[in-house]
């Protein structure tokens, strides 16, 4: 869950990350897949999914578009119920294709 008195750009960035992760692993990819399908670098992928940086609106687009969804999802935080129970989701859905 995001914290009080966290920034509204930091938000923004969390369900970023939160939100590439969910469509990425939804559409099955790997970050290399992702940053293939996008023409990023693999690292750049995972530094946005931790949160690391704000992509630019051409990148967003780029990433929608490999991810086939509208750009504006990669942003809406109304769709996530709790950004805790999401990334538990996630790290669960990680864990059950590792084993």
């Amino acid at each position: 869950m995001i914290k009080e008195g966290k920034t509204k750009e930091y938000e923004i960035r969390e369900y970023f990350s939160l939100n590439l992760k969910w469509y990425r692993f939804n559409r099955g990819y790997t970050q290399e897949k992702l940053a293939e399908l996008s023409n990023l670098t693999p690292k750049y992928v995972s530094d946005l999914e931790r949160g690391k940086f704000s992509p630019s609106l051409a990148k967003i687009g780029a990433l929608a578009k490999a991810l086939d969804i509208e750009p504006y999802l990669l942003l809406k935080p109304d769709h996530i119920d709790d950004a805790e129970k999401l990334a538990k989701r996630i790290n669960s859905r990680i864990q059950k294709s590792v084993l």
